[in-house]
């Protein structure tokens, strides 16, 4: 009896499945922290949930923006600065969701290089990883009327060792670059926030190509990924212990688990609400980006660089909102 009830559903649920709307996305890190929301979202079963399934490919697998452009993933994660320099040299990525409404981005600098507040970086040498760190960390350096040309008026950029805080160590750089939620540890240390000098450029953001935006099956399709990750990102960052354990698998290293659940809860402030995109904040993200004259990131507006039209769509049915309120 119970093998033809098994049957039965199995018979059942196949079709289901095989309706499952499928969709690639490409994840950018290195730290599986800088994923938390999508690896949730996937483990506690929320695309399913949405109709989808899901392939998630791991940060290490290709630059963002390659796997888009060679039709390896459907949608992708990446800073708004490495999208619009990408769109201005000729690939027509898309915002379409935006989940960190704040950008993690930081200077962080050894008092006893004589660096105190930004105004203090002339003449000093600045550590980036580069990678399209660099775009925001030139933004900002415009704004500051700083050129990154090795003059005792300017800064002198320098590739960032994977250990930063021995290049500080060791004087190879006043400072280096860094994340709000992956500040280096130690004494004696000074960080800067571009935000402070209206430099602050938008990150993590989801894009896609026109292609696959074209009709509003394929809107909605996306619309149910983003409220899926969203409440991924939110799960997680109200329970950043657990959320580690689960993306780190059985039996992690408990060092490792202190590590990415103290990410996870940095990322928390930084988290969009709903993921979409705010029009005030990405226009001086391109204004940052503009800034600078002959020495600007971006030498043109970007134009139709992003869409609302999946957010739009983000918002849970009256009935299903209803049903929602009525459980216990």
């Amino acid at each position: 009896m119970k093998l033809r009830v098994l049957s039965l559903l199995i018979a059942l649920l196949a079709p289901l499945a095989a309706r499952a709307d499928a969709l690639t996305v490409q994840l950018r890190g290195p730290a599986l922290a800088e994923s938390a929301g999508f690896l949730l979202a996937q483990a506690r079963g929320h695309y399913a949930t949405e109709g989808l399934q899901v392939t998630l490919l791991p940060a290490d697998d290709a630059p963002p923006f390659e796997s888009l452009a060679r039709g390896a993933a459907d949608l992708t994660v990446e800073w708004m600065p490495m999208a619009l320099v990408a769109r201005e040299n000729g690939l027509p990525v898309v915002n379409v969701a935006q989940i960190l409404a704040k950008p993690a981005l930081r200077l962080t600098c050894t008092r006893d290089s004589g660096v105190a507040a930004a105004a203090d970086l002339r003449g000093k040498t600045v550590a980036s990883p580069f990678r399209g760190a660099d775009y925001p960390l030139l933004a900002w350096l415009n704004r500051l009327g700083l050129k990154p040309d090795d003059s005792l008026s300017g800064v002198a950029l320098l590739g960032q060792w994977p250990a930063a805080g021995e290049m500080l160590r060791h004087r190879q750089a006043a400072c280096a670059t860094t994340l709000a939620y992956d500040p280096l540890p130690g004494d004696g240390l000074v960080v800067l926030d571009p935000a402070t000098e209206g430099a602050a450029t938008l990150e993590d953001g989801l894009y896609a190509l026109p292609a696959t935006l074209s009709d509003p099956q394929a809107q909605d399709r996306l619309a149910r990924f983003l409220r899926a990750s969203m409440k991924g990102w939110h799960e997680a960052v109200a329970d950043p212990e657990a959320a580690a354990g689960l993306i780190l698998g059985p039996d992690p290293d408990a060092g490792a688990l202190r590590r990415q659940a103290a990410m996870i809860e940095a990322i928390g402030p930084l988290l969009s609400p709903s993921g979409a995109l705010d029009e005030g904040d990405y226009r001086r993200t391109v204004d940052s980006l503009r800034a600078g004259g002959g020495h600007a990131v971006l030498r043109r507006d970007p134009g139709d660089a992003f869409t609302s039209a999946v957010t739009a769509r983000t918002a849970l049915p009256e009935a299903a909102t209803s049903t929602a309120d009525a459980a216990p």
